[in-house]
């Protein structure tokens, strides 16, 4: 395995690891002959036990490696599916572990630590230059899902249209937010019910199903397709300034990264944009000053 650096305004550490985490021993038949003429019926049945554990042993094995091999590159969103990799290769059989090759498994565990070992100090010169790309990057991941299996499919299918296999981290965040910004229409949607538990919830779902919907749903939604990509995120509830000086109601999510919140409000940059043409990022990762003048909290809302 070798490690290779994205570069670009939205750079992030990809870590590529070349060739199949996990290789199975080449099935060759090591069984003998059975010999008929001979062998008795209790010699048989020993013999035929032994071939078919041994069966099951390689099937088990291969199970394994269908699910490590979908990691063929290891970025600090890989914490998952390398836990999963590693908690499948330690409860698989004495049997089809001998079918395993665990040395690419722990190249690429150690390939993710040598990433998490760097990423304190590559996100510390992000915030220094004020680098919202980098920030995003070098943010730690943990990602999370709702608990609504109904809304976590609709989060993936978005998540899927919005990005591409190639894109880094920040890259999925800024195309998931201009998809949004650029497909989805601001009107009030009732459309939902809250036996979810959770306002947040049935408001992400309405706008994620319908395609439209107020700030309550287009923050909430936000706050889950970030939340799958491993942000820390929750949804304010206060008011924002607008244009005439005065102040309105308003929902809006919030990333925090080290110890700081970052604004994100795709529903008025939807505004913005259609006033405009295009996409000018002035609600993308908002801080300090001009968040205190813009928005005004009062809230978190589950």
């Amino acid at each position: 395995m070798k490690i290779l650096l994205k570069k670009g305004i939205a750079t992030g550490m990809v870590v590529a690891a070349t060739g199949a985490l996990l290789a199975i021993t080449s099935y060759t038949d090591t069984h003998r002959i059975l010999e008929i003429e001979g062998t008795s019926p209790a010699a048989m049945s020993t013999s035929l036990i032994a071939v078919g554990e041994d069966m099951e042993a390689r099937v088990e094995a291969q199970e394994v490696a269908i699910v490590i091999n979908k990691i063929n590159t290891v970025t600090l969103a890989s914490y998952d599916e390398l836990q999963e990799a590693r908690e499948l290769y330690e409860g698989a059989s004495e049997g089809a572990r001998a079918y395993i090759d665990e040395t690419q498994l722990l190249e690429a565990e150690q390939l993710y630590a040598d990433l998490e070992n760097k990423r304190e100090g590559l996100l510390a010169e992000a915030q220094e230059k004020n680098d919202i790309y980098g920030v995003l990057e070098y943010a730690p991941c943990n990602i999370q899902n709702s608990g609504n299996e109904y809304l976590d499919t609709l989060v993936q299918e978005f998540i899927q249209k919005a990005t591409t296999p190639d894109m880094s981290r920040s890259e999925q965040l800024k195309a998931c937010y201009d998809y949004m910004v650029w497909n989805y229409d601001y009107d009030y949607n009732y459309n939902y019910d809250y036996s979810s538990g959770k306002k947040s919830i049935a408001w992400a779902t309405a706008f994620l199903r319908d395609g439209y919907g107020a700030c309550n749903n287009w923050s909430s939604a936000f706050m889950y397709v970030a939340r799958a990509l491993g942000y820390e995120v929750d949804l304010y509830y206060g008011s924002t300034a607008t244009s005439r000086n005065g102040n309105v109601e308003h929902y809006w999510p919030v990333i925090r990264i080290d110890g700081t919140e970052y604004v994100f409000d795709p529903q008025v940059e939807g505004d913005i944009t259609r006033r405009t043409g295009v996409i000018s990022n002035k609600r993308f990762g908002l801080t300090g000053s001009i968040v205190n003048e813009k928005y005004f909290f009062s809230q978190i809302v589950q």
